[in-house]
């Protein structure tokens, strides 16, 4: 049932993609020539993953849940302020380009397994943490975001290493797949904001004297828990063979110039041509024929900051709409609904962007990553502020019908085709050596933007309801002109893309 309607699904959203891109593959996808063959590799690839989907919740658990109750934890730690209290939910994005490269550069040179098993500890333990603090003691602002800084740095190393692990999973003929091999962050990430959404939801049907006295507690003590199984899960987790065929071929290289030094200069390409060759391997090969001269250096530093900064700029506004439904909580009960209505709501928003997963990674692995974001992103821009105004205008049982439906489905089926393929789209920009650092800097950066946007559409809400939706659209508009110029360019041969060239 669910593999048919993500084909009717998949081949609505082709149509849609035509109308913006007439250029047809080179290479047919699997998604079009053998659908069942795809599903059949799709469900063996979800069955391999469950150490990294259940990790993973563990990057979007802390800040999601610290998001959905922050009407309590403004009371707790910050003397009632909404504002300082979104300001220590944005803490944790302020560090994640900074755990991106250390964490990333362990990826790239000691393995992605590896990453991502020290990633779990960081975000197992200072959320955890978060819940043991006590309010009354001198600066324990600090203390908090103190531990927030830990947090983020974690999580910036967690989106590193699973986008970048998750896009080389597999063997020959991944290629045909990536999209729904990157469709697991989503469903991590939404499961994680139903996980917070459904505990938070628990605490506020507590009498309000003991949210404040222990109930806010109770969300960062369940990360213990599942911290000790995330890290149990990880310990046997794979590396990935692409990174694997690579550290063996550069260990040969090295043997083989030890034993002869004539060997050195050539040693890359000798050995490159002795292994089989994916569309990528052949690509990122050609550039590492030679050792790079100073000069080719400092090219290959510019070319991986410029697209470090495009992907930034295009995820910015992808990240931000993921993070909206969580701001949407507080704009709801600031409209007059209930907690539990405006939670419920954010709650049935995070099913409906799991229910999409699926179909919009066929939908993407059929019609090309760039092309369903465009058409997703155009739909976000165009709907975020005539939805919020036909909720905004509506009352009483009426007005949670209506937000139910608006809120909670279509806005988050428009979302998930802008944000399902990004990370793809991020890591086809970065070869493999250097991929897990410019994955996860460009998505730390775009996360600053993120993780700030709560603050700023609550600053802008002051002015009128319907400015967090405008902030949202403005947002989009760069990235979509973004968006285009990279596939135009790729589609001349002006920028390079490592992963899947052929369906960019």
């Amino acid at each position: 049932m669910i593999e048919m309607a993500a084909q009717s699904v998949g081949a609505a959203i082709e149509e849609a993609v035509k109308a913006v891109d007439g250029r047809v593959p080179s290479h047919i996808p699997l998604a079009k020539s053998n659908p069942r063959e795809y599903w059949r590799r799709v469900r063996t690839l979800y069955r391999s993953s469950l150490a990294v989907i259940v990790g993973n919740i563990l990057e979007w658990y802390d800040w999601t849940v610290f998001g959905y109750m922050q009407d309590i934890l403004k009371d707790v730690f910050v003397s009632g302020s909404g504002q300082q209290a979104w300001l220590l939910f944005a803490v944790p994005f302020l560090a994640r380009p900074f755990g991106s490269l250390v964490f990333g550069w362990i990826g790239d040179t000691c393995g992605r397994a590896l990453s991502l098993q020290l990633a779990i500890w960081g975000m197992a333990v200072a959320t955890a943490l978060q819940g043991c603090l006590v309010p009354s003691l001198p600066g324990i602002t600090w203390i908090l975001a103190a531990l927030r800084l830990v947090t983020g740095l974690s999580a910036g190393g967690e989106s590193a290493g699973v986008n970048t692990y998750m896009s080389e999973f597999g063997e020959e003929g991944r290629e045909h797949t990536l999209a729904a091999a990157i469709g697991v962050n989503n469903v991590s990430g939404s499961l994680a904001f139903f996980l917070a959404n459904a505990v938070s939801l628990a605490v506020h049907q507590l009498p309000r004297e003991t949210q404040l006295a222990w109930g806010w507690r109770i969300p960062f003590l369940l990360a213990a828990p599942l911290g000790v199984v995330s890290v149990l899960l990880r310990r046997g987790i794979k590396e990935t063979s692409q990174f694997q065929r690579k550290r063996n071929e550069d260990l040969s290289c090295q043997t083989a110039a030890g034993i002869i030094p004539d060997l050195q200069d050539s040693c890359g390409e000798s050995c490159d041509d002795s292994h089989g060759r994916s569309s990528e391997d052949s690509i990122e090969d050609s550039e590492q024929q030679k050792p790079p001269r100073p000069s080719a250096s400092l090219r290959r530093l510019r070319t991986f900051a410029s697209r470090a900064v495009l992907a930034a700029l295009v995820l910015a506004a992808v990240t931000s709409c993921n993070y909206l439904p969580i701001y949407l909580v507080s704009w709801l009960e600031e409209a007059g609904l209930q907690p539990s209505v405006a939670l419920s709501i954010a709650a049935a928003a995070k099913v409906t962007q799991v229910l999409a997963t699926l179909p919009v990674s066929f939908a993407a692995d059929r019609a090309g990553t760039v092309s369903v974001m465009m058409c997703g992103g155009a739909a976000t821009g165009v709907f975020a502020v005539p939805f919020l105004w036909f909720v905004g205008e509506t009352s009483h049982w009426p007005g949670y019908i209506t937000a139910f439906l608006v809120l909670g489905f279509l806005l988050p089926v428009f979302i998930s085709i802008y944000l399902v393929p990004s990370p793809l789209f991020m890591t086809s920009l970065f070869p493999m050596e250097q991929r897990g650092r410019g994955a996860g800097l460009c998505l730390g950066l775009a996360s600053v933007v993120a993780g700030l946007m709560p603050a700023a559409a609550s600053s802008l809400a002051k002015h009128g309801y319907l400015w967090p939706g405008a902030l949202i659209s403005f947002l989009i508009l760069p990235s979509l002109l973004l968006l285009a110029c990279a596939k135009r360019a790729a589609a001349r041969g002006h920028l390079t893309v490592f992963q899947r060239p052929w369906l960019f």
